[in-house]
């Protein structure tokens, strides 16, 4: 793991510019946030996205229920076989006097 040196160096300086701290404890202020730093990237990258494993077995679930899913037989009631000319009869005159009836 690498540290970036010269950004250690400008916090310490910034940290003795402050007068609080000696150049020491600011050396160690600054080192100690850099070590912080490195740690917190390395457990944000190795950690377990908890949301796309979620999503991940709901789906499985919702697979597992609908394995034997078969669509429901159509009836006769539901295939209604109507002449053209139950829609277009004789009198059916659209805008302007076309048979066209909009649809």
């Amino acid at each position: 793991m690498k540290y970036d040196l010269s950004d250690i160096m400008k916090k310490a300086h910034n940290f003795y510019k402050t007068g609080k701290y000696t150049w020491s404890e600011s050396l160690k202020k600054s080192w100690k946030m850099a070590k912080f730093s490195v740690r917190v990237k390395e457990e944000i990258a190795n950690m377990v996205d908890y949301k796309s494993a979620d999503d991940k077995a709901f789906t499985n679930r919702l697979r597992k229920e609908n394995e034997g899913y078969k669509p429901a037989k159509r009836s006769a009631y539901d295939n209604f076989n109507a002449p053209v000319s139950v829609y277009y009869t004789s009198n059916n005159r659209g805008r302007f006097g076309s048979c066209f009836v909009g649809d």
